[in-house]
């Protein structure tokens, strides 16, 4: 009986993480430092506590089921959000590899290789999310994020963006990126105005 109150227990532990995991990558990229464009920012000292007895469970969840996708997910869920990227990566891997077709999960991946500043494979799994789901929006919100800020590439984030106003116009993300999206073509327009004068 005890057993089986313990495992009750931990399925109910697992069952809130994992409902906050889904919270939170679901803004994953949402509204945080001014700097990186909408990239959340690290949970306070009391939330990492919880987040580091999450993952303790859930890595010893994974010991006897090293195949539970949702489990590897939120794992990497966790890692990010102590921002031990590398780790975050290690079980998006895991979880991709049992499950290729997953966009989110890639999606999240391509995030964390952006924290580690590796900004070209950012790019490349943002873009393998919206081949396998072309509606992904969060890989469009963020690669245009990457393509803007890291890549110095406006012309390719507007055309993002537009695709996502597209796809997902009543998205919270929509509402940050039609200023953004105002603002580069103000200023690709200001530079081809100037490019004509000469």
């Amino acid at each position: 009986m005890k057993n089986k109150g313990s495992l009750i227990g931990f399925f109910l532990v697992f069952i809130a993480g994992l409902l906050t995991g889904i919270g939170i990558s679901a803004w994953k990229l949402g509204p945080g430092e001014p700097n990186v464009g909408g990239m959340k920012q690290a949970p306070e000292a009391a939330a990492k506590e919880d987040v580091k007895s999450r993952i303790t469970a859930v890595e010893r969840m994974l010991s006897s089921n090293p195949d539970n996708v949702q489990a590897l997910i939120q794992l990497g869920n966790d890692y990010f959000d102590l921002g031990q990227y590398d780790k975050s990566i290690e079980a998006y891997n895991k979880a991709i590899k049992i499950d290729p077709q997953n966009a989110e999960v890639t999606t999240d991946k391509a995030v964390a290789y952006r924290r580690l500043g590796k900004t070209d494979e950012s790019v490349k799994l943002f873009r393998k999310a919206l081949e396998i789901d072309p509606n992904q929006s969060l890989a469009m919100f963020n690669l245009g994020i990457v393509l803007r800020d890291d890549m110095k590439d406006p012309q390719g984030a507007l055309k993002v963006w537009k695709e996502f106003l597209q796809k997902a116009p009543d998205s919270p993300h929509a509402v940050m990126i039609r200023p953004w999206v105002k603002q580069l073509e103000e200023k690709l327009a200001q530079k081809n105005g100037e490019g004509e004068k000469k």
